[in-house]
């Protein structure tokens, strides 16, 4: 990651049901999460500002019943959905729809 990050923290990325711990850096490009390395699975992701089509906030449930509301969802524009879990989730959502607003602004 060589820009600078405008938001980083603690992030855990599910995939196929499988939580992978790391962490989560926000910059003016992109959202990138970087697995610790104990996971099994420490395959790094970068998601470009401008797929991303839409930002929503999400609980998790413990045991399938009691809601968490700790979940933030990246909706890209393949219809893909990215599901995390973070500290101070509105925060995050604010501030990857407040990158996400500039990087537009850029674009036209």
């Amino acid at each position: 990651m060589k820009e600078e990050a405008l938001r980083s923290g603690n992030g855990n990325l599910f995939k196929n049901g499988v939580a992978t711990s790391g962490k989560l850096h926000l910059t003016s490009k992109y959202i990138y999460h970087f697995p610790h390395a104990m996971n099994l699975n420490n395959k790094k992701s970068k998601i470009a500002l401008e797929e991303v089509e839409h930002v929503n906030l999400i609980s998790h449930h413990i045991m399938k019943v009691l809601p968490v509301p700790n979940g933030l969802e990246l909706v890209l524009k393949s219809g893909e959905s990215m599901r995390f879990v973070v500290n101070g989730r509105k925060r995050w959502k604010r501030d990857i729809e407040q990158a996400l607003h500039t990087a537009r602004q850029h674009i036209t």
